[in-house]
């Protein structure tokens, strides 16, 4: 049996050598850009329903959902790990001006991507590309945020939080997990000292809003996607969670959930 492009993906996953996707996905963001004119600088799946105007409008309301979070909270340091091609930071910083963003994601990829789109805004966010960098700044922050990054993966990721939150700080963690492993995660990240003040189901959210935004996924990967990501459109196509991939299909017969938590120091 021919193998799948998506069988070398989870050998490559398997292999923690999955970085050299994410390298060509911030990349091809910067050459669709370029190429096209077509902006793509957020890459999360979105939440439903939004008033908003954009393209990417539903990958826009999750980070306004952050907001609303954030609106009752000390919020003049913040922090998103997994900050990707930086359109969340943007968007927060233009809802909350008041506010200092900073954005921590390990693949430089990403980050170059972040400045490309930075350059066309002025705005004051700082990037950081290891969390051991923010160490040796000494920063703190009022609240620390991530989105769709898998970091439950990595547990020991919960302590740098803990530490890198000022008194009464908050943690707010959204991602989409298997059913089965959800209670585990949360008792991992109290057990770093944390207390949850909040916990959401947005499931039928962020689902709604990958059924309503399949036909723009569709058209990038058609029409935009460079030649040597070709190869990889079916698996990008399940990245992106487009409407009768496996991982929509997961999401509709509650294989996965997605919980939205907003914790306190």
């Amino acid at each position: 049996m021919k193998p799948k492009i998506h069988d070398f993906v989870k050998i490559a996953k398997s292999l923690k050598l999955e970085a050299w996707l994410y390298f060509f996905i911030y990349r091809g963001f910067r050459l669709i850009s370029k190429k096209y004119g077509v902006r793509i600088s957020t890459n999360n799946y979105g939440y439903y329903p939004t008033q908003l105007e954009a393209d990417d409008k539903y990958q826009l309301q999750l980070y306004d959902e952050y907001v609303n979070l954030l609106h009752s909270e000390n919020s003049e340091q913040v922090l998103e790990i997994g900050s990707g091609a930086g359109g969340g930071l943007m968007h927060m910083q233009s809802r909350l001006p008041k506010s200092n963003f900073t954005g921590l994601d390990r693949c430089k990829e990403a980050l170059k991507t972040c400045k490309y789109f930075f350059g066309e805004q002025q705005n004051n966010i700082k990037l950081y590309n290891s969390i051991k960098d923010i160490y040796a700044d000494g920063r703190k922050f009022n609240a620390v945020m991530s989105v769709e990054t898998g970091i439950y993966k990595n547990p020991h990721i919960f302590n740098d939080v803990h530490n890198l939150l000022s008194d009464k700080g908050i943690f707010i963690y959204y991602d989409n997990v298997n059913i089965g492993k959800l209670d585990r995660i949360v008792k991992t990240i109290e057990s770093r000292g944390f207390k949850i003040d909040l916990m959401r189901d947005i499931t039928e959210n962020v689902f709604k809003a990958c059924e309503h935004d399949t036909p723009r996924r569709l058209e990038i990967v058609k029409k935009y996607l460079p030649k040597l990501l070709r190869p990889f459109s079916k698996e990008i196509l399940r990245y992106m969670c487009v409407k009768n991939t496996s991982r929509y299909h997961n999401y509709s017969i509650g294989k996965k959930e997605l919980s939205c938590l907003k914790q306190g120091n």
